[in-house]
């Protein structure tokens, strides 16, 4: 819950912000603020795009949001008492299994009237799934997200023709560089088969978006560096 304090911050924040990313993110904190009243902060995690602009918004400040890409829907893995705790503190106009995926439920909130807001929602424990988490705090509420080298892991498994996610590994290249990761640090992270593939996709996101002028990314000196350290190691 917000304090007095952290009130208008928010409000004003939020009204800065273009759809979808307005709705979502905003469901986004008020899921992870009702998860924590029911001392379950730690049995959840949010990964997909939503944990990317956290990252960012964690490392660059909150403005980072209001051009960011957006995203209609929260990438989310958690416990069973999690899923159940969604349930019976949000209206559902839709609670469905996926035919393709055992572990996948989506969800849709039924907010009449404005954009909507699903929730893709995976039945497990999210580190050992999608790697280590962490929590980023934002107007005070705390919000558990995948780390952002174990983001990058998961957007490598992403369909080679959704741009956006290779976008995604140049921003979580950029959060790391932040924290003062090194380019041969970071390249340790990841097994020979990532190193390939990592490499592909760099040389696709580098043309891609090299042209964006409101996209985080890595400096082009840290960026040219971590190639020749992927190169060195695969």
């Amino acid at each position: 819950t917000l304090n007095d304090e952290q009130v208008f911050p928010y409000l004003e924040f939020c009204g800065e912000l273009q759809e979808p990313t307005r709705t979502v993110l905003g469901y986004t904190l008020d899921i992870a603020s009702h998860l924590h009243s029911q001392n379950l902060s730690d049995n959840y995690a949010v990964f997909g795009g939503y944990g990317v602009l956290s990252h960012l918004m964690n490392a660059f400040g909150d403005s980072v949001a209001r051009t960011w890409r957006g995203s209609i829907d929260i990438d989310m893995g958690g416990t069973c008492n999690v899923l159940n705790s969604i349930r019976s503190g949000y209206h559902m106009s839709n609670d469905s299994p996926s035919p393709n995926l055992k572990d996948k439920r989506t969800l849709k909130l039924d907010i009449s009237g404005e954009r909507e807001c699903k929730i893709d929602f995976y039945c497990n424990d999210p580190e050992k799934k999608y790697g280590l988490s962490q929590i980023n705090s934002h107007f005070g509420i705390p919000l558990r997200v995948i780390k952002p080298e174990f983001l990058i892991k998961g957007k490598l498994k992403t369909p080679v023709g959704e741009f956006q996610h290779y976008g995604d590994i140049l921003s979580m290249l950029a959060v790391l560089e932040k924290k003062g990761y090194s380019p041969a640090n970071i390249s340790k992270l990841f097994s020979h088969k990532e190193i390939s593939e990592l490499q592909t996709r760099m040389i696709v996101a580098d043309h891609e978006f090299k042209n964006d002028r409101f996209g985080i990314f890595p400096k082009r000196k840290f960026f040219d560096e971590f190639k020749k350290q992927l190169h060195k190691r695969n």
